[in-house]
């Protein structure tokens, strides 16, 4: 996949320090799937949180809906990394100050 294809930008300014955006409609309609995939276990939990309130179950529910949605997330970040046009803030920073380095020595 040609990089001006991919479907998402991540700005990368370290290896954990890093922001992924949707570009063009192919992105958005991506990223809204995956919100759409989060609903059915978002919902079966606001219906038994209700039902289970003050329960041990219901810290058992929740405990099972934290860890799915950690698991979503990162499969979310995963994907998304996979199909995702890179650039690197920091080289690009660097790049830009030995430009402007080599034209004041020019001038």
């Amino acid at each position: 996949m040609r990089d001006a294809d991919k479907p998402f930008v991540m700005y990368r300014r370290s290896r954990y320090n890093f922001n992924i955006v949707p570009r063009g409609a192919k992105g958005w309609v991506q990223l809204g799937i995956w919100l759409v995939l989060l609903a059915p276990p978002t919902i079966a939990f606001e219906t038994y949180a209700d039902a289970l309130e003050g329960t041990r179950e219901f810290y058992i529910a929740l405990g099972l809906y934290l860890l799915t949605v950690l698991v979503w997330s990162l499969a979310l970040i995963r994907w998304t990394m996979a199909r995702a046009e890179v650039i690197d803030i920091e080289k690009l920073l660097r790049d830009q100050r030995k430009s402007a380095g080599r034209q004041r020595r020019d001038s």
